[in-house]
């Protein structure tokens, strides 16, 4: 299996890899030399052997311990990275396939850090211990170095036979589990559909048949790791049990191998069909590392946004300006040829037929959906952006609206000049109230004024606005209308309309119709 990996990286662990072994068999050289000195010698310690011995084993544990934190932090940084690549895929449009994005967020990202964390690092010292300890051998005993050359091909052969099987296996199980988490959060978000269409039976037995492949498939891998092991612990005992009765057979019967050299064989070769069984396990587990890692590369190769269409532009007299920008999708063009500027400190407004493309264009101009083509300047990257949807990331109301830049009295005095205060003081903890799982307690129109009221906390140099006035009443209409004309002194405020009244107070006014944009009269 080819590695994706580094290649300065994998040297570095393959040298860090030698020494630590070199560093092994030499204590277990000294240790054998003490140990044939004490036995079947003078029977006297030798000091030179003893603090030799325990300055290699030192160093061994020492550069384990080095290898461990360096693996860690490059798998760290290189999660890191790939975590950084699946958000730049968020766009306008992940909404839509929202529980398999966090399903590869989260889900597969956890289950596939294994892979870059455990089983490269140990795949390489690996390879390096067992090749390392079988050119020891054969200077010490070749017998015992042939018994492991015979024997050791039959782990790693029957671990990939196994391991490829148990990667399709993970995949699946990864897609079974992307399947169960959509249907899951589409009958919660469909609960009412369900209850008043009586379909709850239906939904049950859904639910149960999803939970059941999943069980059923899971059962699958855990049975291929059964049978690994049940495979391993056999050859490995068949493995050392030859080499064990190797060096009897030569100590008993034919004399001719010294102490130091049976007890310094039967040191290493432990050593070596453990690493067999290392090497053979992280294989199957990183197996099933590898279907995540599959799932998360759909994710990867999944069309997201276009390269970086916007620029910050200070010398630009205009605060927003569009150049042949080109709006909609590939096999819809909403808008074309767009070549408009809005100038600083000026408000103003677009209007057109629903459907037109006026909420796409915001978006554009804010970064969340890249146009067809084209080029969108703006002043500053100080946007604040009042849309439909609302988000709390299990805030408060307070951490909502200040945002950062606010104190509790500012906040207060713009629900108070909002008409809001009414609905917050009925919450149980007032604006300290936390918003859990987006589960936000006001209506339609109080939600517009939350929405307009942290934008004019914040104060951003351009304020983007769809339909702001939308479900408000004529009094708090009025209220929004005075706080925008106010804030033109430090903002640039391009809002899409319906009201008459706000295009009233506009400097300047879009219309957009027929996939074309035209000044109109203000």
């Amino acid at each position: 299996m080819k590695l994706e990996f580094p290649r300065k990286w994998l040297i570095a662990f393959a040298l860090i890899s030698l020494i630590m072994v070199a560093f092994y068999i030499l204590f277990g050289h000294h240790l054998s030399l003490i140990l044939s000195d004490f036995i079947v010698g003078d029977q006297t310690l030798q000091a030179g052997h003893l603090i030799w011995m325990l300055i290699f084993f030192a160093a061994f544990v020492s550069l384990r311990a080095l290898y461990k934190y360096l693996t860690s932090s490059v798998a760290n940084s290189r999660m890191k990275v790939l975590g950084d690549r699946l958000l730049r895929k968020v766009d306008d449009t992940t909404d839509k396939q929202s529980e398999s994005f966090l399903n590869a967020l989260f889900i597969h990202m956890e289950k596939y850090r294994p892979f870059e964390s455990v089983f490269i690092p140990t795949i390489v010292n690996t390879m390096v211990k067992l090749v390392v300890i079988i050119i020891a051998l054969f200077f010490v005993h070749m017998n015992a170095a042939l018994i492991l050359l015979v024997t050791a091909p039959f782990v790693p052969l029957y671990y990939v036979l196994v391991g490829l099987q148990t990667r399709d296996e993970s995949y699946r199980q990864a897609s079974r589990f992307d399947d169960m988490g959509t249907l899951f959060l589409n009958l919660v978000r469909g609960k009412d559909t369900v209850r008043h269409t009586g379909s709850g039976g239906t939904v049950r037995r859904k639910l149960e048949d999803n939970n059941e492949d999943f069980v059923s498939q899971t059962m699958k891998i855990l049975k291929y790791a059964f049978q690994s092991s049940l495979m391993l612990e056999f050859i490995t005992i068949l493995g050392i049990g030859l080499v064990a009765l190797e060096m009897g057979l030569q100590i008993i019967i034919f004399e001719n191998i010294t102490f130091y050299a049976a007890f310094f064989t039967l040191l290493l070769a432990p050593e070596f069909y453990n690493a067999l069984k290392v090497l053979g396990v992280e294989f199957h587990n990183g197996q099933l590392a590898r279907g995540h890692k599959d799932k998360i590369d759909e994710w990867l190769d999944h069309p997201g946004q276009a390269a970086e269409y916007r620029t910050i532009s200070k010398t630009d007299p205009h605060a927003v300006a569009l150049r042949d920008v080109k709006i909609g999708f590939p096999d819809n063009t909403l808008v074309r040829d767009i070549n408009i500027g809005f100038e600083p400190h000026t408000i103003n407004a677009i209007t057109g037929p629903s459907g037109g493309g006026k909420t796409t264009l915001l978006r554009s101009i804010v970064g969340l959906m890249p146009p067809v083509s084209g080029e969108v300047r703006l002043v500053s990257d100080d946007i604040g952006y009042i849309s439909d949807d609302i988000y709390f990331n299990d805030s408060t109301l307070y951490d909502y609206l200040a945002d950062g830049a606010a104190s509790e009295e500012e906040v207060i005095g713009i629900l108070e000049d909002l008409k809001l205060t009414g609905s917050v003081s009925r919450l149980r903890e007032g604006i300290n109230t936390p918003i859990i799982n987006n589960n936000v307690p006001f209506s339609g129109g109080e939600i517009v004024r939350l929405k307009i009221a942290r934008v004019l906390l914040k104060q951003p140099e351009i304020i983007v606005m769809d339909e702001p006035t939308e479900f408000l009443d004529a009094e708090t209409e009025n209220i929004i209308l005075e706080y925008l004309e106010g804030f033109k002194a430090f903002s640039t405020i391009i809002a899409v309309v319906h009201r008459r009244r706000l295009l009233g107070i506009s400097d300047t006014h879009y219309h957009l119709e027929n996939k074309q944009i035209r000044r109109g009269d203000a």
